[in-house]
């Protein structure tokens, strides 16, 4: 299989440009015209471009878009549409032209014999992985539209969460920038005027202000490496994060660290019980529903001990008691997990579990920005009393020498 780039006409007149996955030249243009266009140009390209192209075409739609194609497909089948004419009235129906193209790709995959999941995989990183999993799930249970409805409610949650977090932040961010931005001005255009002044008058200047100097001549001399920090920071945030110990440490220090530990780790225990429960439902083995739950969470310090945990129940031990020796739980989950197996309602006890999480989720996300914000007063405060002192004990020595 090769891939093609090409630009079309559709039935609006509009040109629109995408990327198709096809045996041969010929194959792709009967493709293309078979999504209902007109084929301008047709041109191959290498496998990786094309995943970048790809990458590059998900960011153009939302998650919103994802949630509602979700809803939208698991409605219509429990209707008893056909899948191929429920992407069809989908796909018509969206505005969006990058994601119009995506979901007529997959529908022309799925025509070919594909199973959804594998054509929603071969779209890259447009639909979320945990949206994949449970689709893959459905349709080995024959649960597809439980499971489509399943993955669009906890994607709904966890993009509310998100915009409750970055409300939550917004203030803490605005004030720390501001300052910083205050700062940075003040040390490369103010102190080293102000510093000529008073060393023409003879000002003894005083520790503070000579740190603050030497920082400033740090701006002045390599003010172009330090306009790189903001890329290079990142850019190597993500490269430590390839490396599996180092990505074990941080994952480690997010349910450790109290503030985001309040955030993350409810937000682990709230997925691990939600998704455990979908997993249970559909009936899935036990090792299966860890192999899909573990890569979901998304946290390696979480993966290393729940796939220890896997290995214990293999070897015929209970599910709580495996979980309670790797003390990566609260105890809450494991004891309720215990009731379940004893009685015979897992899914169940996992049900009330995850709601009882999420609640405890949204309750620290509610009160998120009203801890941050002494943490930000103290921040800006203090970077507010650096600037006043360095500013202010050279003056203060000079106004003294002056009235002696």
């Amino acid at each position: 299989m090769s891939f093609f780039n090409y630009s079309a006409i559709d039935p609006t007149g509009q040109v629109v440009k995408g990327t198709i996955e096809s045996a041969s030249a010929e194959a792709a243009t009967r493709d293309v015209n078979g999504k209902g266009l007109y084929l301008i140009t047709l041109q191959e390209t290498t496998n990786r471009m094309a995943v970048l192209l790809k990458s590059f075409q998900s960011f153009s739609v939302s998650r919103a878009e994802i949630i509602e194609f979700a809803q939208n497909l698991s409605v219509m089948l429990r209707a008893g549409m056909p899948i191929l004419a429920s992407l069809e009235d989908i796909a018509t129906s969206i505005a969006n032209k990058s994601f119009k193209m995506a979901l007529q790709d997959l529908k022309q995959q799925v025509e070919r014999g594909s199973s959804v999941s594998a054509a929603m995989e071969a779209q890259g990183s447009l639909f979320p992985d945990i949206l994949r999993r449970l689709v893959a799930v459905g349709e080995e249970t024959g649960r597809f539209d439980e499971s489509l409805r399943e993955a669009a409610d906890h994607l709904l949650r966890m993009q509310n969460l998100a915009s409750a977090i970055k409300r939550a932040l917004m203030y803490p961010a605005f004030a720390i920038t501001t300052t910083l931005s205050a700062l940075v001005f003040w040390l490369a255009f103010v102190l080293p005027k102000l510093t000529e002044t008073l060393k023409g008058m003879g000002v003894k200047l005083p520790p503070l202000t000579l740190f603050l100097i030497g920082v400033s001549k740090l701006f002045h001399d390599h003010w172009k490496l330090l306009l790189l920090v903001p890329v290079i920071l990142p850019l190597a945030v993500y490269l430590a994060g390839k490396h599996p110990r180092i990505r074990y440490l941080r994952d480690k220090a997010y349910i450790r660290i109290p503030i985001v530990k309040m955030i993350m780790y409810n937000k682990l225990v709230a997925v691990f019980a939600e998704q455990f429960r979908i997993l249970v439902v559909a009936g899935m083995t036990i090792d299966r529903i860890f192999d899909l739950l573990i890569p979901s969470l998304g946290n390696e310090y979480f993966k290393v001990h729940l796939l220890k945990a896997k290995e214990n129940v293999l070897y015929g031990n209970l599910i709580s008691d495996s979980l309670k020796e790797q003390n990566i739980l609260p105890l809450l989950v494991v004891r309720m997990i215990a009731i379940g197996e004893s009685s015979g309602t897992l899914d169940s006890q996992l049900e009330f579990l995850s709601e009882h999480y999420t609640k405890k989720l949204d309750d620290a996300t509610d009160s998120l920005g009203k801890l941050i914000e002494p943490l930000v007063m103290v921040v800006v405060g203090g970077l507010f009393a650096v600037i006043i002192m360095g500013l202010m004990l050279p003056i203060y020595d000079l106004v003294s020498k002056m009235g002696k």
